[in-house]
């Protein structure tokens, strides 16, 4: 059964739906695996525990240094 785990900020219901949909369709198309198959897992991280250059993604999204 394959698995697909996704990390990303905070993102709505709708957002996460299409998401899984979409990434199990295009999983099907390259595998030829069934999409009843796939578990698809979102990990959701807070913007302070995404890092970038030195910088949380709150502090990105800002523009400025906290």
């Amino acid at each position: 059964m394959p698995v697909i785990t996704i990390a990303i900020h905070p993102i709505d219901h709708d957002q996460k739906a299409r998401l899984i949909k979409e990434i199990t369709e295009t999983a099907v198309k390259i595998t030829n695996v069934p999409a009843d198959k796939y578990v698809v897992f979102i990990d959701e991280y807070e913007n302070d525990s995404i890092g970038l250059a030195g910088k949380t993604r709150t502090e990105i999204i800002s523009g400025g240094t906290i």
